[in-house]
C-alpha cells in the first residue's frame, strides 16, 4: 500500500542483488501475514486471476463477509488505508487538525521513501532560487508529457497547493523534530539542458534537512511524530473491501487482520493511499503490457498489489483509460536476459541485477542486432520504451575510459545527476565500478572494441554491425553534429579509448501511475464522472493525472503531488479547505 518496502527506498530496491535472494533476505516471499492469505482464500471473489490474465480478470469480485466474520469494529470521522507517503500525510494533517482519524495499512512497518518533493512557488523558490515558476507553462507541461489525458484541474491542485504544503510541512517538521532546513535544487534547471527537445525544468525540487543536516526520511520520521502525538498505525490491515450501500457514501471499509476480519466506520470519508499495482502481475499484463516488454528489475513495493484500486471499482470507481508507469532507464542484468517476468503467475517478478544509475547517462545504446535504437538523451523511461521494439527488450550502454570527463559535459537531470555530481567526479571507471559490476560480471571490460562485442554477447552478424555503429558514432562526435538520432552536441562521446566498457540494460520498474479517476478535491469517480461521496483517492493509487510515463523532468513531482494531494483529501472531507 506503501511506495516502498520494508525501509528499503525504492531506487535503491534490490540493487546489485538477485531478485530471488534479495526476496528471501527480506522475507518478501508473502508480505501479508498467514492468518490474512487464509482468511481471503476462504472468502469469495478475492481477485485476479493467476495465468492468462487479459481483459479484466485481474479485477474479480468483491468478498462476501457477513456479520459473524467481522471480529471488531471501530470507528473514526476520517480513514486513511495506506501509511506510505501520501497516507502518513493525510495522517499528519489530520493529527494537526485535530480530527479522529484510523491509518490503516498492509505492511508491518514503516516504509522508506523518496526524499525529492516538488512543488510551485513556495517562499524557498524564492528566497533560495531568486526565480518565480511560470505557472501556465508547468501545466502545460504536465499536459504534454500526458499527451493531455490527463485532468488539468487535478493538475492545478498541485500547481496551486504544492507550495503552501511545503510550507507547512516544514513548519509542521520544525515544531515536532525542533528544526527542519529546505534546499532547493536548481542544477537540475535550465532551457534546452535534457532530452533532444527543449524540456520546460524549474527549481521546484525540495529536500527537508533536519538539525543535523541529514535528509529526512519522510515516513519514518512522520510515523514516529504521530507516535509521540498519541497516534498508532495499524499494521497488517490489508483491505479486503469498501462498505458502500446501495449507491450511496462510502461508509468505511473491511481489513483482513491476523485478528480477522475488522470493520472501521468513518463518518467523514475514506482516503484511499494504497499506492499502485506493480506487483500484480496479472493486473500488469492486462493494463500495462509496455511494462513487461522492456523491465528487466523489480524496484517496486511487494505490497502494491492495486487492492486499493479495485476495492474502489468494485463500488462503482472508474479508472484512467490509458496506462502509465514510472520505468527508469536502470535495470541492469547480464548477457543474454530478457526483459519481462519470470513465470506466469500474479506474483511474478523480473529476473533483475538490480538497479544501477549509470543506464540514464545518454552513451551510446545500443539493440541485441547492434544499431543503435533511439535518441539516448531521451528521459528516463523513452530509452525503454524504444527498446521493447527490439530484441529482448533490453539495450548495451557503451563507453570508453574517457566516460568520467564525458558525463561531466553531458550534466543529466535528476536523480542520474548523481553519477556525475559523485560516483564519477574525480575517478576512473574501474575505481568506481569495478567491485560491484565489473567484477561481479555485470560490466563487460574490453581492451578492444572487438573483444568488448563477444564479451556482450552479439552473434556475429550482429557484432558486424556494432563495430560499425561505433565507427559512425565516432564520426557524429567529430562532425559536431547527430544527423542520425538529433542528439545535442554535447551530449555525444567518442568511444576510442582503451578499455571499453559495456553493460546489458532493461527498465526498471518503480510503480505504476495509472489509478482511480478523482476530481480536483480528489474525490473518486464514477462512470458518469460524477463523484462518490466519502471516498477520496490519493497517490499512485489514484488517477487523472498522468498518461503513458513520468515526467522525469519535474523532478520530485510524484512525491510532491502525495503530499499534496494526501494533505488536500483530509482537509477536504473534514471542510477546513472551507473554513
Amino acid at each position: 500500500m506503501t511506495n516502498n518496502t520494508s525501509g528499503i527506498s525504492r531506487r535503491g530496491f534490490l540493487t546489485g542483488a538477485t531478485a530471488a535472494g534479495a526476496f528471501a533476505a527480506l522475507g518478501l516471499a508473502g508480505c501479508a501475514p498467514k492468518a490474512q492469505g487464509d482468511a481471503m482464500a476462504e472468502t469469495k471473489g478475492s481477485g485476479g486471476a493467476s495465468e492468462g490474465a487479459s481483459a479484466n480478470d485481474w479485477l474479480g469480485s468483491a468478498p462476501e463477509i457477513s456479520d459473524d466474520q467481522i471480529t471488531a469494529t471501530r470507528d473514526c470521522e476520517v480513514l486513511i488505508v495506506g501509511a506510505g507517503m501520501s497516507g502518513i500525510m493525510a495522517a499528519a494533517t489530520a493529527a494537526d487538525l485535530g480530527v479522529d482519524f484510523i491509518v490503516a495499512e498492509k505492511g508491518s512497518e514503516p516504509a522508506a521513501s523518496h526524499f525529492d518533493v516538488g512543488a510551485v512557488n513556495s517562499r524557498f523558490t524564492s528566497e533560495l532560487t531568486g526565480q518565480t515558476i511560470d505557472k501556465g507553462r508547468i501545466l502545460n507541461e504536465l499536459n504534454r508529457y500526458a499527451s493531455f489525458k490527463n485532468d488539468a484541474s487535478v493538475a492545478r491542485t498541485w500547481i496551486e497547493e504544492s507550495g503552501p504544503t511545503v510550507e507547512w510541512l516544514q513548519a509542521f517538521y520544525e515544531d515536532k523534530l525542533g528544526a527542519c532546513q529546505v534546499t532547493v535544487d536548481v542544477e537540475n534547471g535550465g532551457e534546452g539542458d535534457a532530452g533532444g527537445t527543449i524540456y520546460y525544468i524549474p527549481p521546484e525540487c525540495h529536500a527537508f534537512l533536519d538539525g543535523e543536516g541529514e535528509r529526512i526520511v519522510h515516513v519514518e520520521a512522520m510515523t514516529e511524530i504521530l507516535s509521540g502525538m498519541g497516534h498508532e498505525v495499524s499494521y497488517s490491515y490489508d483491505l479486503a473491501k469498501l462498505i458502500r450501500q446501495d449507491g450511496g457514501r462510502v461508509e468505511g471499509a473491511v481489513f483482513n487482520t491476523p485478528d480477522g476480519f475488522v470493520r472501521v466506520n468513518a463518518s467523514k470519508g475514506v482516503v484511499l493511499a494504497t499506492g499502485g499495482y506493480p506487483a500484480n502481475a496479472d493486473m500488469v499484463r492486462a493494463r500495462n503490457p509496455i511494462v513487461p516488454a522492456c523491465v528487466t528489475s523489480t524496484n517496486y513495493n511487494q505490497n502494491n498489489t492495486g487492492m486499493g484500486i479495485k476495492a474502489a471499482l468494485w463500488v462503482g470507481a472508474d479508472m484512467d483509460k490509458t496506462p502509465a508507469a514510472m520505468i527508469f532507464d536502470r535495470g541492469i542484468v547480464e548477457p543474454g536476459v530478457d526483459a519481462g517476468y519470470t513465470s506466469d503467475d500474479s506474483e511474478a517478478v523480473f529476473a533483475t541485477g538490480g538497479q544501477f544509475n549509470l543506464g540514464s547517462q545518454p552513451f551510446l545504446k545500443v539493440s541485441r542486432n547492434g544499431v543503435r535504437i533511439a535518441n539516448e538523451s531521451c528521459n528516463y523511461d523513452a530509452i525503454c520504451h524504444a527498446a521493447s521494439n527490439h530484441p529482448g527488450g533490453v539495450w548495451a550502454l557503451i563507453m570508453d575510459a574517457n566516460a568520467p570527463e564525458d558525463v561531466q559535459r553531458f550534466k543529466s537531470q535528476g536523480c542520474s545527476a548523481g553519477t556525475w555530481k559523485r560516483t564519477l567526479k574525480g575517478k576512473t571507471v574501474d575505481e568506481a565500478y569495478s567491485e560491484k559490476y565489473i567484477d561481479t560480471g555485470l560490466m563487460m571490460k574490453a581492451d578492444t572494441l572487438d573483444e568488448l562485442a563477444d564479451k556482450l554477447g552479439f552473434t556475429d552478424a550482429a557484432k558486424e554491425q556494432f563495430l560499425a555503429t561505433v565507427e559512425r558514432y565516432n564520426e557524429l562526435y567529430d562532425a559536431g553534429e547527430d544527423v542520425d538520432m538529433g542528439k545535442e552536441a554535447y551530449r555525444l562521446s567518442a568511444i576510442r579509448t582503451a578499455p571499453f566498457y559495456g553493460a546489458w540494460f532493461g527498465g526498471a520498474l518503480l510503480t505504476t501511475l495509472d489509478g482511480l479517476r478523482i476530481n480536483k478535491d480528489t474525490q473518486v469517480l464514477d462512470a458518469d464522472a460524477s463523484p462518490i461521496e466519502g471516498l477520496c483517492a490519493v497517490g499512485t493509487c489514484s488517477g487523472s493525472y498522468y498518461s503513458g510515463n513520468y515526467p522525469v523532468y519535474l523532478v520530485g513531482n510524484c512525491l510532491g503531488r502525495q503530499v499534496t494531494f494526501g494533505r488536500h483529501a483530509v482537509r477536504f472531507l473534514t471542510g477546513d479547505l472551507q473554513a
